[in-house]
């Protein structure tokens, strides 16, 4: 009976009727898979699985091992992260509870099984900030003899034992991006694989990370800012440590910045991205990295990526040490490249998509992908991309009987011709004649990108009946360099006018559009661009700013960023106040007559929660209705699952308040 029933309202209604809506109820189901690690002789795959507890505020990680002959797949162990195989494949190490184990692994027969861990070395962290790109990594070396890994000197450092006590302040980074730096000392440590003769190879008052070891597992290469004052720039250098007498050389003397290092199977080069001007910063560069070899002493460069207009990281090498891979996006699209000397970068994995993490090994391509409507899975491919296979299938059956917004990409012709690209997610029943409220997303940066990637917050606002515009304006990377650019010294300028024309080119294609009912949101420089829109434009009739910034002069004092501003303003406050006070959102928040909410971290230091406090009041003082929801303990973003319900919650609720009622 209950078939029939099922049969009728597929025919009836149309099988979309039938399925169920993406909620705030059931995303926190959703399973995440990591990154898969693929075992010394490419037939076995490690890789997480992470699942959300609403109920108990936290997640829940499982290790997964995967046969990619059998397609067996089974739980190894709970509680852990950052699998490791050894070079011989008969151990496994990984990070649990602030610590790093090595466990050894069997085979016997079709069942596979971790032995009891062994606890090597604590992984003790400083909340010191180094930047993003900053690799905190371990890595097994060679011989798998010893393990170098990357961790805080807990006899540096400045950390408070009483709250009470004053702090002495005495350099520029005295702020960590939730609290007040510790000042611990980041360094390289080695440690037999036995958990014996733990040490640090690099002494000294220099942060080190970012670790790769040579190949005859007696000397390591590692990334350090030793400048005068690393605080004021952003120029790490790649060095080496011999690890039999600790001594240390200088191998690049660059103006750029070097970013994670990797050392050749053969020895006989380094591969890595970096950048080339002198002036950077910690945050969200303007500038594109580029695929580098260095020769084994740092005095030749070879530029693998120079033809290719693209923001290329996350080097890796084939194990024969011909191919370097590497990822890059592109038009909103995340690709896997690989090239070689004498060889231009080619695309081996190019679909409408987002490649995630990915591992290389003798004759295939490991990596997670994921679209607009299917979460992240492994797959599977050739060296060439060629035969691609979906390998693990965790989000399946969430996703089995779920509505997926229908998404679509446009392009247009902005202000002073440049071209732009634009995205559009809405109900795939939509029918003719019907006008959905429109909710317009700016992402963060400036130098983020949008693109075909799975959102649960695009679906559950589609499966509310709205449509999602979202659109990459100039600052955006995966356009090339001069469109990156495109924000120097004008937040607000030309990406803001790319913004209301893409808009008005998504109202004039999609006539379900309807622009009496627009809302707008962002967050990070997202929500500094929203803060911006309500002070030059009364179009849309909801705005959400979330972790925003809305002064850029007091940004710069209180925030991790300085070099931020400097970078992207071209010089310091007191010489560009007059330029940076127009681009600042209080200097025209008379102007704001649309409804806005603000949330933000507490705990918020690279935007301080005082950005939103000064919206906020300023709001409050001119009338507009407004809101301000502030999270306790939380930093750049809601992490907390409670908080994120809770945040997610106050979204829907607002714009459901003041789109949903026609005016």
């Amino acid at each position: 009976m209950k078939k029939l029933i099922l049969l009728i309202v597929m025919i009836w209604g149309g099988l979309t009727y039938a399925q169920e809506k993406i909620t705030l109820k059931n995303i926190w189901e959703l399973p995440n898979v990591s990154s898969p690690v693929v075992s010394p002789d490419g037939n076995l795959v490690l890789y997480n699985l992470i699942l959300t507890d609403l109920e108990n505020n936290t997640g829940h990680s499982t290790l997964y091992l995967l046969n990619v002959q059998t397609n067996q797949r089974m739980e190894l162990t709970r509680g852990v992260s950052d699998p490791k195989w050894s070079p011989n494949g008969n151990q496994v190490a990984y990070r649990k509870a602030g610590s790093l184990y090595v466990a050894d692994f069997s085979q016997k027969g079709k069942k596979y099984a971790l032995g009891d861990p062994q606890k090597v070395a604590e992984l003790p962290q400083s909340n010191h900030f180094l930047g993003h790109s900053t690799i905190k990594n371990y890595e097994w070396s060679p011989d798998g003899k010893k393990i170098a890994f990357v961790a805080a000197d807990p006899s540096t450092g400045n950390k408070r034992t009483d709250p009470n006590d004053p702090l002495v302040v005495e350099r520029t980074m005295y702020k960590s991006r939730t609290s007040f730096s510790d000042n611990m000392l980041t360094r390289i440590w080695i440690v037999d694989a036995n958990g014996e003769h733990k040490k640090t190879v690099t002494p000294g008052p220099f942060d080190s990370h970012s670790v790769s070891w040579r190949p005859d597992s007696k000397s390591l290469i590692f990334l350090s800012n030793r400048t005068e004052n690393p605080d004021h720039n952003y120029n790490n250098e790649i060095w080496e440590v011999n690890i039999e007498n600790d001594q240390i050389k200088r191998l690049t003397q660059t103006v750029g910045t070097e970013h994670d290092p990797h050392v050749s199977p053969s020895g006989e080069w380094i591969a890595c991205h970096a950048t080339k001007r002198p002036v950077n910063t910690k945050d969200s560069p303007p500038e594109n990295t580029f695929i580098y070899l260095l020769s084994a002493d740092g005095s030749k460069e070879i530029n693998l990526s120079k033809n290719m207009d693209r923001r290329a990281s996350g080097v890796q090498w084939h194990p024969d040490g011909e191919w370097v891979y590497f990822s890059a996006r592109d038009q909103g699209k995340r690709l896997i490249f690989r090239a070689k000397r004498g060889v231009d970068p080619e695309a081996v994995v190019d679909q409408k998509g987002m490649a995630g993490g990915y591992h290389i090994s003798k004759n295939h391509i490991f990596y997670t992908y994921s679209t607009n409507n299917q979460p992240s899975e492994i797959y599977m491919a050739d060296l060439d991309g060629k035969n691609p296979k979906r390998l693990t299938f965790h989000t399946q059956e969430w996703a089995q009987g779920k509505s997926f917004s229908k998404m679509e990409d446009f392009w247009f012709s902005s202000f002073d011709g440049t071209k732009v690209q634009g995205f559009i997610c809405y109900p795939p029943n939509t029918s003719a004649g019907e006008k959905l409220p429109v909710v317009h997303r700016i992402h963060g940066g400036p130098h983020g990108m949008y693109g075909y990637s799975f959102s649960d917050f695009n679906e559950m606002l589609v499966s509310e009946g709205y449509a999602v515009v979202f659109i990459n304006p100039r600052g955006s990377t995966g356009y090339g360099q001069d469109f990156a650019d495109g924000t120097y010294q004008a937040w607000g300028g030309g990406d803001y006018k790319d913004l209301m024309h893409g808009m008005d080119a998504a109202l004039e294609k999609y006539a379900f559009l309807d622009k009496e009912r627009m809302g707008v949101t962002g967050g990070s420089y997202g929500g500094f661009m929203t803060n911006w829109v309500v002070t030059q434009t009364d179009r849309y009739k909801a705005a959400i700013t979330v972790a925003s910034v809305s002064n850029l002069i007091s940004f710069y004092g209180t925030s991790l960023y300085q070099l931020l501003i400097e970078t992207e303003f071209g010089g310091l406050p007191w010489d560009n106040y007059s330029l940076l006070w127009h681009f600042s959102p209080m200097a025209h928040i008379k102007n704001v007559t649309t409804p806005t909410l603000l949330l933000h971290g507490e705990n918020d230091i690279d935007v301080p929660i005082t950005q939103a406090e000064e919206f906020y009041i300023g709001l409050q003082k001119l009338g507009v209705p407004s809101r301000f929801v502030r999270y306790p303990n939380e930093g750049h973003g809601v992490r907390q699952p409670q908080h994120r319900d809770h945040y997610y919650r106050e979204i829907m609720n607002w714009f459901e308040k003041y789109l949903k009622t026609l005016p």
